[in-house]
């Protein structure tokens, strides 16, 4: 390979695993920090990351792909280990906050071994009733996960997060609704770059859609966020049972 190859990102949507390939210099690692994130968010499992034809890593690179991991530690699906680091590499990949394996066939076995709940997924157009379908996705994750306490709560958070794409986005959207170390993971990806925020401060009108806005997702999520991508950008939040107990707990 040679040794002026800029780092590039080899993803199969059908493969498990995928691939950095090249020299991750700081000039490439953007754009590999980004494309990673945007494999991530189109799959549905864990992937795993094969390492080993990565070159001469800039120094500050690894914490570009930590920030990665740690960022798509509360999506709904997804999530990656790294594998077959390099010879002698390994501690400083391990120090970034990376998993890493010493082989792509302990990575593949790990994710295999211990997949989350399947996610719950739908794709939408920007229209009127998409948050009522929206909803009904999450109540059947709910019912199937058995976390009924969480439907109400988590309707909250779901509904706030399509209609911004209905009234702001006007893009196509994918929701995902999935259950990863316990908590309810939701997610709403669309082709606006539009970033959400908090509404200020005082009193909304009651009439106006969507006015609260991320106020009212975060009165019900233990964390959300918001990742840009190559095209768009995904909205997430977190739920944990332990903010909404059943009646009589």
């Amino acid at each position: 390979m040679p040794t002026d190859l800029r780092c590039a990102l080899e993803c199969d949507p059908t493969d498990p695993v995928i691939r950095l390939v090249g020299v991750l210099d700081r000039h490439a690692v953007d754009d590999v920090r980004t494309a990673l994130l945007d494999c991530l968010a189109d799959r549905a499992a864990p992937v795993a990351v094969d390492v080993s034809a990565v070159r001469d890593v800039a120094p500050g690179a690894l914490l570009r792909l930590g920030e990665v991991a740690r960022t798509v530690a509360d999506w709904p699906a997804g999530g990656f280990v790294c594998c077959a680091a390099p010879p002698g590499t390994g501690p400083a990949w391990s120090a970034a906050g990376l998993t890493v394996l010493p082989d792509v066939t302990l990575a593949e076995a790990l994710i295999a071994g211990a997949p989350p709940a399947a996610p719950l997924s739908a794709e939408l157009d920007p229209v009127v009733g998409a948050a009522r379908t929206a909803r009904a996705l999450l109540a059947e994750g709910c019912r199937r996960w058995e976390l009924p306490q969480l439907v109400d709560p988590a309707a909250v958070a779901l509904t706030e997060l399509v209609n911004n794409v209905v009234v702001h986005a006007g893009t196509p959207m994918s929701v995902r609704i999935g259950l990863r170390d316990g908590r309810l993971r939701m997610s709403v990806r669309d082709g606006s770059d539009g970033l959400p925020t908090p509404a200020g401060p005082g009193p909304v009108a009651p009439t106006a859609l969507g006015g609260r806005g991320m106020l009212l997702v975060d009165s019900v999520a233990r964390r959300w966020g918001c990742t840009r991508l190559r095209s768009g950008k995904l909205v997430w939040a977190a739920i944990d049972p332990a903010d909404h107990p059943q009646d009589g707990d």
